[in-house]
């Protein structure tokens, strides 16, 4: 197991606002995660904030305002299942008609 416990300060610029972020990462998970490794595997101390900062720069407040704030939704409605009406979003069409 690799051991090392030189922080790192990563820098990251927001594509939109172009607000600066530091965010501090161990050294040698920073290297793998350079290497390849998931990003949720390298850095499992992030949050996905932090996370989705590293992969695309995209910062919290830009990112809630593209795609709004993560909500705790029922998977279906996702995909605009509605039992009443029947639609499966899987077969692409009300359950009375497939």
């Amino acid at each position: 197991m690799k051991e090392n416990l030189h922080e790192i300060c990563v820098v990251t610029y927001c594509p939109f606002c172009g607000k600066a972020h530091e965010i501090e990462v161990n050294e040698i998970d920073y290297l793998d995660w350079q290497d390849g490794e998931l990003v949720q595997n390298a850095f499992p101390y992030l949050d996905a904030d932090e996370r989705e900062m590293l992969i695309s720069g995209i910062c919290p407040d830009c990112w809630n305002g593209m795609f709004g704030q993560e909500e705790d939704e029922d998977p279906d409605e996702d995909w605009g299942y509605n039992e009443d009406m029947g639609f499966d979003p899987y077969l692409g069409c009300y359950t009375d008609d497939c």
